[in-house]
């Protein structure tokens, strides 16, 4: 016998993504429906994303789940350092260092530094607080199967591990179900791109690693091949005792048993000491896909469902949870009744660039790990061997700066090209990958100032409500507020010098997710077409 649930919004795939989708969501008031294949979150510990940037920090900051993952992950005093050997046992090449949490200091753009927690950590985590939050009903064990989308919603097909079905009637469907999305497929939404090339990982416990070679504790160990190329690199996932050991640059993709991964650990450690345990293999492809629109009537995509990007600098989780920070307010909006039928074509107008971006930034990392150059004396203990070395370690550090120095990518995207963004006719800054230049400029991220109070003015921004930075102590929010028409609007006005040199205007309008919608030194006469314009009517 079938079953029937309504729900604003179903969220197909119950990873990092769609968990955080439903958790935003739910501290919003939207209720939603969360349909996960598997019986279980967090039940194998897989070889996946663990680095969260600085955006995606302020991001969890606003959702209140900021200190839990900085508590459930790495050790504060881990070291983060990159170290580039022949083997443990064999030839430094070179050192990237960088600090621990413990010791490193916030850009001065932001209060978050970058932390560490394993996706088999944080998905249980986000999915204790989305249960607890009591608007999601999660489906384990379910398998999304069809769907039919009509002018007012979407109805799904789901069936459960004994077969039973239930259809799900939902004004939104959101799939967030990984690179094979079936959501994405039965959309007819075409996903194109470049396929780098074949890797494998496998989890390995390996407590007392430190033990066994000279280098002390890093957060990555990389090995450097006769011909220069990277084969392989070995990542700590919690701090503690699991790795992720990868054999990197296969033309075909492997099966898990193509490699033998004590064979690998062997040639890695450069000795034959030490134990460990391999827990599990996956093989999986390397690649930069888009999808060619993130909306299809009332079903978005977000995280790999919409996009792939190389692992190398750990942009693809980041760019899935910046979908979800764009996307709940949008979906809040629509079924709350204030938001208009053009946020759904702002949603993949602001998404799909970022998602292009990114991946070739973290196309470009990888570039600095396969570049073939000849060094026939790297693995030699003598003089010359030394001094290519020596001269190969300087050249990776140089081209592999912004895979472990991006600030510039986790903050520097833009949607100033979105059709719910004011345009002010100034030039954007440069988007370079290591430097981030704040900037009130529509489109922008609202910049961080520190304020004599304590505060900063991240701190005055409402996540449920168009936020009215006044830049000046005459500012009255109560025009805007008189026009809003339901649209949520609250305002504050900061009495700053630095916070006005910054905004370089004396009024901005802040959307929920942080970002500019417009700025000006008056409000216009229509204030109804602003926020028309800005909430997706116009």
């Amino acid at each position: 016998m079938s079953s029937h649930i309504e729900t604003d919004v179903l969220i197909v795939g119950g990873g990092p993504v769609g968990f955080t989708l439903a958790y935003d969501l739910g501290r919003r008031g939207i209720d939603s429906v969360l349909v996960e294949s598997a019986p279980g979150t967090g039940l194998e510990l897989l070889a996946k994303a663990g680095t969260f940037n600085e955006r995606s920090m302020e991001y969890f900051r606003t959702l209140g789940v900021a200190d839990d993952i900085v508590n459930a992950g790495f050790p504060l005093d881990y070291p983060r350092d990159t170290v580039y050997v022949t083997s443990l046992n064999g030839f430094v090449i070179g050192r990237d260092y960088l600090p621990s949490a413990a010791e490193r200091v916030p850009y001065p753009e932001t209060r978050e530094i970058p932390t560490r927690c394993p996706q088999f950590v944080f998905d249980p985590l986000m999915a204790r607080k989305t249960v607890e939050l009591g608007k999601t009903r999660v489906l384990y064990g379910t398998g999304w199967q069809s769907m039919v989308q009509d002018a007012d919603g979407v109805t799904s097909t789901v069936e459960d591990a004994e077969g039973r079905r239930t259809t799900i009637r939902s004004r939104y469907l959101v799939g967030c179900d990984g690179a094979g999305s079936n959501v994405r497929r039965t959309a007819g939404i075409a996903f194109s791109g470049n396929e780098l090339d074949y890797s494998v990982s496998a989890m390995i416990e390996f407590g007392d690693l430190e033990r066994y070679h000279p280098h002390g504790k890093a957060e990555r160990f990389m090995f450097v091949g006769e011909d220069g190329k990277t084969w392989a690199n070995i990542t700590s996932v919690d701090g503690r005792k699991l790795w992720r050991l990868t054999l990197v640059g296969f033309s075909e993709r492997q099966s898990p048993d193509s490699n033998d991964f004590d064979i690998a650990m062997r040639r890695a450690l450069g000795s034959d000491d030490g134990s460990w345990t391999v827990h599990r293999v996956m093989p999986w492809r390397r690649s930069h896909y888009t999808a060619e629109r993130f909306s299809e009537g009332r079903i978005l995509l977000a995280g790999d469902a919409a996009h792939t990007t190389s692992p190398t600098g750990g942009h693809g989780l980041n760019t899935g949870l910046g979908d979800v920070s764009d996307l709940a307010w949008m979906l809040a909006a629509l079924v709350q009744g204030w938001g208009g039928p053009r946020l759904v074509d702002a949603y993949s107008a602001e998404r799909r660039p970022v998602a292009v971006r990114n991946g070739d930034f973290s196309s470009r990392n990888y570039g600095g790990w396969v570049q073939e150059t000849r060094w026939d004396a790297l693995h030699e203990n003598s003089p010359e061997g030394e001094k290519q070395r020596r001269a190969l370690g300087e050249q990776m550090n140089e081209r592999l700066q912004h895979e472990w120095h991006s600030f510039g990518v986790a903050m520097g995207y833009r949607y100033d090209a979105s059709p719910i963004v004011v345009a002010d006719g100034t030039a954007a800054p440069p988007d370079d990958a290591g430097v981030y230049v704040q900037t009130a400029r529509p489109g922008h991220r609202a910049p961080f100032v520190k304020l004599a109070d304590g505060r900063s003015t991240l701190d005055l921004l409402d996540r449920d409500t168009f936020t009215l930075l006044g830049f000046d102590p005459t500012c009255d929010a109560s025009e805007l507020s008189a026009a809003t028409s339901g649209i949520p609007v609250s305002s504050a006005v900061v009495v700053d010098e630095a916070a006005a040199a910054v905004y370089e205007r004396r009024l901005v309008v802040v959307r929920p997710d942080g970002m500019v919608a417009w700025r000006g030194d008056e409000l216009p006469a229509d204030l109804g077409k602003l926020l028309r314009a800005v909430t997706g009517w116009a």
